[in-house]
């Protein structure tokens, strides 16, 4: 084994002699093949729009390019009985007053006979609306009668009082309110690409509906069915409802009674979608994150997307080459998300707004979303673990479980609809954490700063970075075991990030980093790491809580817990051009092959995480960065894929790669170094992403079947033929040399084949 690595490190030594030094042609490369084995290698399960949803700031990738990836998402929802869910809720509006939680069925139950003579008032109101709905003819018939329905039994509850719930805010600006969106478009921007969607109906407080109706509170009756005035914004939202008009509904009882299970048919009790489609194995996705999501960096590098520091802008610039490239993802399979009228299925749209509600707040733990069709409305649960649906609940047959509903939306506090990750921040970005060992620890970050990263999906672990102050993180900097004096930045940056439980934590595996780095002697590790300042695990917010409530099987597994790091500022290494980013690049492969030899294996090189600092005396440095997915052991642990998939080894995305049957060897992060080492050197021009106009540029948009073709055919011929950007000219031999390596590996040619120790004793021992 030691001779084997030692193999695949000395090829690249000999590539960049080979460029800077002695001018040694480049020896052939024997074949090595990787046995696969029965069992797991590697961990197979994929992830939908977090394999492509950090790829946003590239040019020509765009927020609509992630469709199919949060239709692949919701695929995999789990199910839940809506009476757990509405049991669960419930108990985010007990009042903090309450000593002793009660018993959840209970609760339902008692709350089920409070809202009872409200669906049989003798006003009539509400089965009026319902008498209405039931007779529309199309969707946006429903509207209307929808929403007063709502509205109107919002203003019966407000005067209900439910022991140990807190009571309403009939009076209060915060008060909530159904309120009609379609046909108007709510607007928001990722990385600098921007998104248009238009819900059917809206939840949101009085204070945005008075706002968006340019009206006063006396009007709101007669303005909340009509469009808004003024666009809503994806941050006032509590949640969307999305409708479905597909047949006639049922009649409206006389009476109702307290019904003590939900009597949906088993027909009707989900939503179907894309079940029997479910090819999770011929095209799975990684988790990758290509700006740069771990630790210490300046901003959103988009490394292989767009300009890192200032990710609204786009660059235009591209190369007049046109460039065969295999159809991407988005293109097979969108039309699968779509009824037949052709528009969105109402779950592709469901999903897209719950990743808009996700972006609009940093760290937000869950969201909750409706889907209407006809006379049925089904709740459903995101979170980073997945998506949960549940049972529908026949609002016009079992009006008071839909009134328990409505109850639970008006007395939920704002923090208890998925923002209590973090306590509320003021419009400063200030927060302090407790923290066992540091006590108080003060926060602000610059929610506004271009130098920021935003995630735009569904689950995964929707890594989020922003600049950040701290006066007593600052202070410890120097007093860190691992504190780098070359580094002279006094910046800080926070990493908010949801990995799986599972794994062994970032924080666990760099504390390991750091004892290996002591102990080396030469010096590869040490200064080439990222510096950890403070990580803090927000214990309660595990995924697997709530799955656990519902009594969803497997409930721990693939389980995700919010994680806060900070670090000290890096940059990313495409800021840099030809010998002074081989330098670098070449300085984080020695860091890697180190870690390895050691029993770190990081699994996950790309772009973005290959950093750099600049030293006092102007030497830039090279830092292997973001070790979330790093392993220390052998056995794969979580769920996750380990790797970004347009920088994957081509074993990795065959299909035993893909169902995790090929174990992750040295040889594929070696590999994977030489896929950055050739996109920089043709997609960067002067720390600008210039990709679009090149063939390297799909690997952005295809799933990992459609990676492997891609990477493939510019093996076989692109290579070739293809050239670099002017700031990587000198460089390029390099590159042409260790992909002339891969090449000889994977597509077998007449050139002579060494066994691994003549490798060694020829091109390592003797030099």
């Amino acid at each position: 084994m030691c001779n084997f690595l030692s193999f695949q490190f000395t090829f690249l030594t000999l590539f960049i002699m080979d460029a800077t030094d002695t001018g040694i042609t480049v020896p052939k490369t024997p074949t090595h093949g990787v046995k696969t084995e029965s069992h797991l290698n590697a961990t197979p399960q994929a992830l939908g729009s977090a394999a492509i949803s950090e790829h946003l700031s590239a040019v020509g990738v765009t927020v609509e390019d992630l469709r199919p990836w949060i239709a692949r998402d919701i695929e995999d929802y789990m199910e839940a009985d809506i009476d757990q869910m509405l049991q669960e809720l419930l108990l985010r509006c007990i009042s903090d007053n309450s000593n002793l939680l009660p018993d959840k069925s209970t609760l339902l139950n008692d709350s089920l006979k409070a809202v009872l003579h409200i669906c049989n008032d003798s006003d009539g109101v509400i089965k009026g609306h319902l008498a209405t709905l039931v007779k529309s003819t199309s969707e946006q018939d429903m509207y209307k009668p929808f929403i007063e329905a709502a509205n109107h039994a919002l203003r019966k509850l407000s005067q209900l009082n439910v022991p140990k719930l807190v009571p309403s805010k009939a009076e209060d600006d915060h008060e909530i309110l159904f309120h009609r969106n379609d046909p108007s478009y709510i607007l928001q921007t990722h990385q600098g690409e921007k998104s248009s969607r238009k819900p059917d109906i809206v939840v949101v407080s009085k204070a945005s509906a008075m706002k968006a109706g340019g009206c006063g509170s006396g009007d709101l009756n007669t303005k909340t069915s009509k469009k808004p005035v003024k666009k809503f914004e994806w941050k006032e939202l509590r949640t969307t409802l999305e409708f479905k008009h597909t047949k006639k509904f049922s009649t409206v009882p006389q009476n109702y009674e307290a019904q003590a299970t939900n009597t949906i048919s088993e027909a009707k009790k989900f939503m179907k979608f894309r079940r029997e489609m479910n090819t999770s194995a011929q095209e799975p996705e990684s988790d990758a994150t290509l700006p740069p999501t771990g630790g210490a960096m300046d901003a959103p590098q988009t490394t292989n997307a767009g300009p890192s520091n200032h990710p609204e802008q786009t660059n235009t610039g591209t190369r007049d080459r046109k460039r065969p490239s295999t159809q991407a993802v988005d293109d097979r399979n969108l039309k699968k998300s779509r009824t037949e009228s052709g528009k969105l299925h109402p779950v592709v749209q469901n999903g897209l707004y719950a990743a808009e509600m996700f972006a609009a707040h940093f760290a937000r733990q869950s969201v909750i979303t409706y889907v209407v069709e006809n006379d049925i409305i089904y709740t459903w649960y995101f979170d980073r673990q997945g998506a949960i649906q549940c049972s529908g609940i026949n609002f016009v047959q079992d009006l008071p479980r839909f009134m328990v509903l409505l109850l639970v939306m008006q007395r939920m506090p704002y923090a208890k609809w998925g923002h209590y990750t973090l306590p509320e921040l003021v419009p400063s970005g200030e927060f302090k954490v407790d923290d066992e060992k540091l006590g108080e620890v003060d926060l602000k970050f610059d929610l506004t700063s271009r130098k920021h990263t935003t995630h735009f999906g569904l689950r995964g672990r929707a890594t989020t970075v922003f600049p950040v102050e701290s006066k007593a993180l600052l202070d410890r900097v120097s007093r860190l075991p691992h504190y780098n004096p070359r580094n002279p930045t006094n910046e800080l940056v926070a990493k908010l990030y949801w990995p799986e439980e599972e794994r062994d934590s970032e924080a666990d595996i760099l504390q390991r980093v750091y004892e290996i780095a002591k102990k080396d002697e030469e010096g590869k590790v040490d200064h080439h790491v990222p510096e950890m300042v403070w990580s803090h695990k927000f214990e309660y917010t595990s995924t697997a809580n709530i799955r656990s409530a519902l009594g969803i099987d497997d409930a721990k597994k693939g389980r995700r817990v919010f994680y806060m790091i900070v670090f000290r500022k890096l940059l990313p290494i495409t800021n840099l051009n030809g010998k002074e980013f081989l330098k670098a690049w070449w300085q984080t492969v020695e860091c890697h092959y180190v870690l390895w030899k050691n029993g770190v294996h990081h699994r996950d090189i790309s772009p973005s995480n290959l950093m750099v600092y600049k030293t006092s005396d102007g030497r830039w440095i090279g830092v292997l960065n973001d070790f979330d997915l790093s392993s220390t052991q052998d056995n794969p642990l979580g769920q996750e894929r380990t790797g970004t998939v347009p920088f994957m080894a081509l074993h990795l995305l065959t299909k035993k790669g893909i169902n995790g049957q090929v174990k992750h060897m040295y040889q594929h992060d070696v590999e994977s170094f030489i896929w950055v080492l050739t996109w920089v050197c043709i997609c960067y021009e002067d720390g600008e992403y210039i990709g679009k106009g090149t063939e390297l540029h799909d690997w952005l948009k295809v799933d990992a079947r459609g990676c492997f073709k891609e990477k493939s055919g510019f093996l076989n011929d692109g290579r070739k033929t293809i050239e670099p950007s002017s700031s990587h000219e000198v460089i390029w031999g390099v590159a042409r040399s260790c992909l002339l390596a891969i090449a000889q590996h994977y597509v077998p040619e007449e050139v002579p084949i060494l066994e691994d120790q003549a490798v060694f004793e020829t091109w390592l021992a003797t030099k």
